[in-house]
């Protein structure tokens, strides 16, 4: 069974509001699908395609959080920090949107850190080339 498949059969069992997805043909469904695995693939570098896919579910909330966005929000990611409409303002903040907020519930959000092993630190005691040191 493919993605996409996935996608929809999980849609179609779990989604109650799922008219942006209905409405899509089988050619634009793939599309969404395909950029929304992508984003988090490039989000998340823990998982991969082939040995650690992605959960389906965090898959079908970034399908649908794409199909949300709306221009103010993709005007946001460009860096616009306020937009004036009849005299309304709305203030979007400097965050990173590109992301649904029920992945990053589901998945975490990305940390980074370094994997240094204690013994190539100077704080490794019983290595003789750091004893000499004083440490």
């Amino acid at each position: 069974m493919t993605v996409v498949e996935e996608v929809k059969e999980h849609i179609e069992l779990n989604v109650f509001h799922s008219q942006l997805w209905d409405a899509l043909d089988s050619g634009n469904q793939v599309k969404v699908v395909n950029q929304a695995s992508n984003q988090l693939l490039n989000y998340y570098g823990q998982y991969d395609a082939d040995e650690n896919p992605l959960p389906v579910p965090a898959i079908v909330e970034q399908v649908l959080w794409v199909l949300m966005i709306d221009d103010s929000m993709k005007r946001a990611d460009m860096g616009v920090t306020s937009i004036n409409v009849s005299g309304m303002t709305l203030n979007v903040s400097q965050r990173d949107r590109s992301i649904s907020p029920e992945v990053l519930r589901m998945l975490g959000r990305r940390v980074g850190r370094y994997g240094l092993p204690i013994a190539d630190t100077f704080r490794h005691r019983t290595n003789s080339n750091y004893a000499k040191r004083g440490y």
